[in-house]
């Protein structure tokens, strides 16, 4: 994907002319850095924020390095967002992998949160083909390769809002911006690994740079990435009930963490009921109240 593009590239993304561009970012609305050339630069981070919040469309996807969803996405791009389950359920259920990203990608541009994508669409369809395998065998795997192409457009997304690394080194003053980390991972023998990336694009799109570390991760060893990345958050993404770790263990990992004061967020499906005493831990039912905390962090 690319990092960047030039005024007129974005220009054609989004279907405006260069010179309507270039006032919006005198006028201070766009975002633009500076080459040692001088010559101007929109990273594809900024790129999308303007065009979502001034609810112009992507017309030139593939110049984002999108260009297989994008088409798709443009064809669905009328579809209402409480459409939007039913019809994203549809698209895994068939396999179709591009209908699927293109649906979500589009949800995305119009102005729809990677959390509201989480806890609406994308958890409303996997539930029910969760379900499948009860009714006829195939369930099983329509139900794995359904959470492969969720994980595809969640990346996807992520990559979108990641902090960029120009390598055609633009100056910025936000270079570097030291945004805080956010750390996390299931517990061990919790093999569900859509949680957690969720949790990873859900604290990027609330201004953190992620470490996701995945599914079945013990706690001793969460415990070191903690100490080695010093976050300023660290998320633990329960889904699996058998595998959730006890009040006294979430305790003991949050007392650890308070040490290099990083707070914990527990949340998941199989939410635990009970954390301990200890005042470190915030238990989250859903993927909007870890982005409200994750902001609120931020802000305090």
């Amino acid at each position: 994907m690319k990092q960047s593009l030039s005024p007129k590239e974005l220009a054609q993304v989004i279907g405006v002319s260069e010179s309507s561009l270039k006032r919006w970012a005198d006028g201070g609305r766009l975002r633009v850095n500076r080459t040692m050339g001088g010559h101007r630069r929109i990273t594809i981070q900024e790129a999308v924020r303007f065009a979502r919040e001034a609810q112009l469309p992507i017309v030139r996807p593939e110049l984002l390095g999108i260009s297989s969803v994008g088409r798709v996405a443009v064809q669905h791009r009328g579809v209402q967002p409480e459409e939007a389950a039913r019809l994203l359920e549809k698209f895994l259920f068939d396999g179709k992998a591009e209908e699927a990203r293109g649906l979500l990608l589009d949800l995305y541009f119009r102005g729809k949160s990677v959390a509201w994508l989480c806890d609406g669409p994308i958890r409303s369809a996997m539930t029910e083909l969760g379900e499948v395998w009860k009714h006829e065998s195939r369930g099983i795997y329509i139900e794995h390769r359904a959470m492969d192409i969720c994980l595809n457009a969640l990346n996807q997304l992520r990559l979108l809002l990641a902090e960029p690394t120009l390598e055609d080194a633009p100056i910025s003053p936000e270079a570097g911006s030291g945004r805080p980390l956010a750390l996390g991972a299931a517990p061990a023998n919790d093999p569900y690994i859509l949680g957690s990336l969720m949790s990873a694009c859900v604290c990027v799109e609330a201004g953190y740079r992620d470490v996701n570390l995945g599914a079945n991760l013990p706690l001793g060893s969460l415990i070191e990435a903690a100490q080695r990345y010093q976050p300023r958050l660290v998320w633990l993404s329960c889904s699996h009930r058998e595998a959730v770790p006890t009040p006294d263990e979430i305790d003991n990992l949050a007392q650890t963490l308070t040490e290099i004061n990083a707070r914990l967020i527990v949340g998941g499906q199989a939410l635990p009921r009970g954390n301990g005493g200890s005042e470190n831990v915030v238990a989250c039912g859903n993927m909007g109240e870890l982005h409200a905390f994750a902001r609120g962090l931020l802000s305090a």
